[in-house]
């Protein structure tokens, strides 16, 4: 009976030893973890981009799909206003018709409707890709990342709002209109209180209104009202502000208003005194 018996834990163990037990056996390899995909610039922003030295620009993107833009040129300075509603398919490889209030290319500087601009946007894992074209030509670039307050903040102009507080005070710049023909404008005492009311006067137009947080973003709804003998701008222009920058504390903004039939534009580009 012994015998038996110390033959069938023998055969037992040489079971277990066959099925990988026992403290001789390796464990598995472990399941390679894939690295982490790309971090992603989002489909909603402010994004600087640079179209290869010609002109570079800021541009904002909403959640619900309003795009606006400022384009600049070196030696001039504002030189355009670029905005529309884009839809879900729209790309750079399926550029859609927008509105372009172009500032500098009419012989008279006083601005004027560009008639054929179209605009493409795509996200993916590399960044932003953009497109745009009107009568002047075709231009595209590329933005990697959200842009940032400036003086090297990790906050982003889009997803880190500006507290009322610092945005509060007053405003110097420049105004640029298409429609009114008007050319480029001094502005000074363009003044934002704590609770977001604005106000201003430049040449022969008063602009009134109060701002609003658009969701819980940094940028601000701005419907505003225009008033002035004169004036010749729609009583009601709509848009947003955008901060292109925060430096020191102190914000540079760009109102972007536009007429519902945007025959009419009004953008300002401001820094706070």
């Amino acid at each position: 009976m012994k015998i038996s018996g110390l033959a069938a834990v023998a055969a037992l163990m040489a079971t277990v030893a066959a099925c990988g037990g026992g403290s001789s056996a390796s464990a598995p390899a472990p399941t390679p973890v894939p690295a982490p995909p790309p971090a992603s610039v989002g489909t909603a922003g402010v994004f600087y981009v640079n179209y290869a030295g010609q002109f570079n620009g800021v541009y904002t993107f909403l959640d619900d799909g309003n795009f606006y833009g400022v384009h600049f040129v070196d030696g001039v300075g504002l030189a355009g206003h670029p905005h529309g509603l884009l839809s879900a398919a729209n790309s750079v490889g399926a550029p859609q018709p927008i509105s372009w209030a172009n500032f500098i290319d009419d012989a008279g500087q006083v601005g004027a409707q560009e008639p054929a601009g179209k605009f493409g946007r795509t996200f993916d894992a590399a960044g932003l890709h953009v497109f745009i074209q009107g009568s002047m030509g075709s231009f595209s670039a590329t933005a990697t990342a959200q842009r940032p307050y400036g003086d090297g903040s990790s906050k982003t102009l889009y997803g880190d709002p500006i507290p009322m507080a610092t945005l509060a005070g007053t405003y110097s710049g420049v105004l640029r209109t298409v429609g009114i023909d008007t050319r480029e404008q001094p502005v000074a005492g363009l003044a934002i209180d704590a609770g977001g009311v604005v106000g201003v006067t430049v040449g022969a137009c008063t602009f009134t209104g109060t701002l609003a947080p658009h969701g819980k973003t940094g940028i601000f709804d701005a419907p505003l009202q225009t008033s002035g003998s004169g004036c010749g701008l729609n009583a009601a222009m709509s848009g947003i502000v955008t901060p292109l920058s925060v430096i020191g504390g102190k914000p540079e903004l760009a109102v972007q208003l536009d007429s519902a039939d945007n025959a009419q534009t009004a953008v300002f580009v401001v820094t706070k005194d």
